[in-house]
């Protein structure tokens, strides 16, 4: 009795809430294992921030973070040449968002990076996306 409830136990809290296949158990080409990283980052006065690196490819994965410190959550975007949404990200005051995204066209794309519910009073990054 007591190694089976030894073993429910121990499997207890390992269940991913999203339900995401957990990477050692997904396809070895699902996702790429260092893809590029896009990083932004709100400071506890609401200053926004990025890498210095803002590139990706066409058609691959990018990881996308944005690191907040502030009392106000923050939203990010990324809009490809048409101004078409990409990919869209909250953070909560003092949180973290992160993903990943897969931007489709070439070309100059831009990150938008506001408090939550006011999207003109943000920063914009540009990104380049490049083919692969």
């Amino acid at each position: 009795m007591g190694v089976v409830l030894a073993g429910f136990l121990s499997s207890c809290g390992q269940e991913n809430p999203s339900g995401a296949a957990p990477l050692s158990e997904r396809a070895e080409n699902d996702v790429p294992l260092n893809p590029p990283t896009l990083r932004f980052h709100v400071s506890a006065d609401g200053q926004v921030d990025a890498s210095p690196d803002l590139k990706a490819e066409a058609g691959e994965v990018a990881a996308v973070v944005l690191e907040n410190e502030s009392e106000t959550a923050y939203e990010l975007r990324l809009l490809d040449p048409e101004g078409d949404q990409v990919y869209a990200v909250e953070a909560p005051a003092g949180g973290r968002g992160d993903g990943r995204a897969m931007p489709r066209d070439v070309g100059p794309h831009v990150v938008e990076v506001f408090p939550v519910g006011e999207p003109g009073v943000g920063e914009e990054f540009p990104v380049d996306v490049s083919e692969n």
